[in-house]
């Protein structure tokens, strides 16, 4: 034995797993916890006395086919994100879990490492950039103002000049230089943390105000393709908001595609059951079911930024200032909604999800 090696201690492997930081378990062929670490205690709430001994999933609620894998020995290894389990006194919380072999009798390491929670995810992170987009567009809202009153202006003397063919588009600069001025006026709340106005409002009627003044611009090679559920309820939201959030991720849709000529940008909506969050303003969790999608065929996000998307000054675009998405981010979460990217195939995905009216406010809009 060299010297080098002899000077190399040896470890206790047991008091480092029971002392490591991530909660881990030993289970048998047939999903019996041998072992648990001090970290897996605290986790779950429960004593390791309590947990010994015990079927895994009669200790830890899962879902079904978790448990059915964990208790097949021909499966030995498991790997879910974010996987919601009932920990001690049936609180849910989300981990990601993974089980590996250890050893030849059949015997298994399960790890549960508490996934970011959906306010930091969702909430903590959004809500930093929202704050210094909503800064950096107070300090522009001034010089903003001023032309804008002037565009209206002039639009309105078009106005009485031209015909109704005319008058459809002078209609549509008027009603988007309000909504811009009102949603300036909230922009500058945005660094004090006032709250925009939320009512129960039909998600589609910023959908069509978006698509006319999308189309207004008439995008070259761009063919939109709608994808709507008519049953749709009532959404618990900000009608401008909503606008500005859809014109943000349709404009940047569009310029993504670059004018190629099979370019498609789709809009969709959907009743998701099940999504929840939990914002940490001390409600619990909050039901997000009515979804509202932008996608589009482009190359996608380049991937050294996807984490970063929606951070203030975030952009690939050379006269870009990184901030459409970080206002996207924030007024979604303003309204107590999500907004996500994902790249699902050859698509380009930004899924806004939001609560739904209340039930006595409730009506059954169409497209």
């Amino acid at each position: 034995m060299s010297a080098l090696t002899s000077s190399i201690p040896t470890f206790d492997h047991d008091e480092i797993i029971q002392s490591h930081p991530v909660a881990t378990l030993l289970i048998d062929r047939g999903a019996v916890v041998l072992f648990v670490n001090a970290a897996a205690e605290q986790l779950c709430n429960i004593s390791r006395s309590a947990m010994v001994g015990r079927v895994v999933y009669d200790v830890i609620g899962m879902d079904r086919g978790y448990r059915q894998r964990m208790n097949d020995p021909d499966t030995s290894a498991l790997f879910a994100h974010r996987a919601e389990i009932r920990i001690g006194g049936g609180k849910s919380i989300f981990v990601d879990m993974q089980m590996v072999p250890y050893g030849s009798n059949g015997h298994r390491i399960l790890a549960l490492v508490p996934s970011q929670s959906e306010a930091e995810l969702m909430g903590g992170a959004i809500g930093r950039s929202g704050r210094a987009a909503g800064a950096a567009a107070s300090m522009l809202a001034h010089e903003i103002k001023n032309p804008l009153a002037g565009i209206k202006g002039a639009a309105q003397l078009l106005a009485r000049k031209t015909d109704a063919s005319g008058e459809r588009f002078t209609t549509l600069i008027c009603a988007e230089v309000d909504r811009i001025t009102t949603l300036i006026d909230q922009m500058e709340h945005f660094s004090r943390g006032q709250p925009i106005a939320c009512t129960p409002i039909n998600l589609y009627q910023p959908i069509h105000q978006t698509l006319e003044a999308v189309r207004a611009r008439q995008l070259p090679g761009v063919r939109f393709s709608e994808d709507f559920d008519p049953s749709l309820p009532m959404v618990q939201g900000n009608h401008d908001a909503m606008v500005q959030i859809l014109l943000n991720l349709v404009t940047n849709a569009g310029e993504a595609l670059g004018g190629r000529d099979d370019g498609v940008i789709r809009i969709a909506t959907a009743y998701r059951h099940g999504l929840s969050i939990d914002n940490g303003d001390g409600r619990g969790r909050i039901a997000l079911p009515i979804e509202v999608s932008v996608s589009d065929n482009g190359p996608g996000v380049p991937a050294d930024i996807r984490d970063d998307l929606f951070d203030p000054f975030v952009t690939t675009k050379r006269e870009g200032r990184g901030l459409g998405l970080a206002l996207v981010a924030k007024l979604a979460r303003d309204m107590g909604g999500t907004v996500q990217h994902v790249r699902d195939g050859e698509w380009t995905r930004f899924r806004v999800n939001l609560p739904a009216a209340q039930p006595s406010a409730r009506k059954e809009p169409r497209p």
